[in-house]
């Protein structure tokens, strides 16, 4: 199983991410057949148009997902290191959100 296929595994299990808006292409783990990873990304507010992508977040955690793939295969200190600059950027856009929710901002196309 190639790392991306892995990281969307992670992903599936660890959030709550709806996978229908990652698509990919060239899975199977064949030398020199590069896989190719599309993200549909959402439009515009949910308010406006529905869900209808994944938000920028959504990429942030699935790269985490990724590089724990990669970790768990070849552990380094730079995969680590990497893993936890990920998770405070996720953390950083899970505080916005809070904040925007709490002004009656998210969802809409507002400071």
């Amino acid at each position: 199983m190639r790392h991306i296929t892995n990281a969307l595994r992670k992903m599936k299990d660890q959030y709550d991410i709806d996978d229908r808006f990652i698509e990919i292409e060239n899975s199977d783990d064949v030398t020199g057949v590069v896989p190719v990873l599309k993200f549909t990304i959402q439009s515009d507010p949910v308010s406006d148009v529905g869900v209808n992508g994944l938000q920028a977040n959504d990429i942030l955690k699935y790269t985490k997902c990724l590089f724990e793939s990669l970790n768990d295969a070849f552990s380094c200190t730079e995969n680590v290191h990497t893993l936890l600059k990920l998770e405070e950027a996720i953390m950083w856009q899970e505080k916005r959100t809070r904040d925007r929710e709490r002004r009656h901002v998210e969802g809409h196309n507002l400071p």
